[in-house]
Parts: C-alpha cells; structure tokens; sequence
C-alpha cells in the first residue's frame, strides 16, 4: 500500500500511532530514534502491524478531537503567561531593555 493509498482514517491512525512507537514503545517494531539512513522508519513501515481502522475508529477519532482540544488549551496558556507578563513587567514600570534582559535571563 502506497501512503497516498490511505484513507483519511488510516493516514490519521499511522500520524498518531508511529510516534507513539517510536518515542514510548522502547523501540517497538524496530522503531528507533536512532534509525540509519539505510533503515529507516519509512522502510520499517511496511512491517508495522496497525490495528483495523474499523475496531479503533471511536478511540482514534476521541484521541485526535482531545490532542486538538489539549494543543487549543496549551495555546490559551501560552497567551496568559505573555499577558501575566505583560502586566508585571508594567507593574515594575520595566523599560523594553530591562524586559528584553528578564526574558534572555528566562530563556523566552
């Protein structure tokens, strides 16, 4: 099967599933972060057994809404710490060097 072969489903459950292999399955199906060039993770895809799309439909579906819904939350995070420190550093009456020195000393 060809990767433009995939239905929108299967391409969805190969895009969540060999990262997961790859990174908590301590090298599950040869899935290493060390793969060479001459073996590859594309070349090892072939002997990769995913499940039936069929029998884990529901849960790869409720996976890909709460990843969204998580990355959403993470972004509103991201937002309401620039404006925590917006407000501080206008608490402070911090000039645009001194804030440029906090934020260098914090790794921003």
């Amino acid at each position: 099967m060809r990767i433009s072969d995939l239905t929108e489903a299967e391409a969805d459950l190969i895009e969540h599933f060999v990262p997961v292999a790859v990174e908590e399955a301590g090298g599950f199906a040869d899935f290493r972060e060390t793969a060479t060039k001459t073996n590859s993770l594309v070349d090892r895809l072939p002997k990769l057994t995913l499940p039936a799309v069929a029998e884990v439909r529901e849960g790869l579906e409720s996976y890909v809404e709460t990843k969204a819904r998580a990355e959403e939350l993470d972004a509103k995070i991201e937002r309401t710490d620039e404006l925590i420190d917006e407000i501080v550093y206008e608490l402070y009456g911090l000039t645009d060097e001194e804030i440029e020195i906090v934020e260098e000393a914090v790794g921003e």
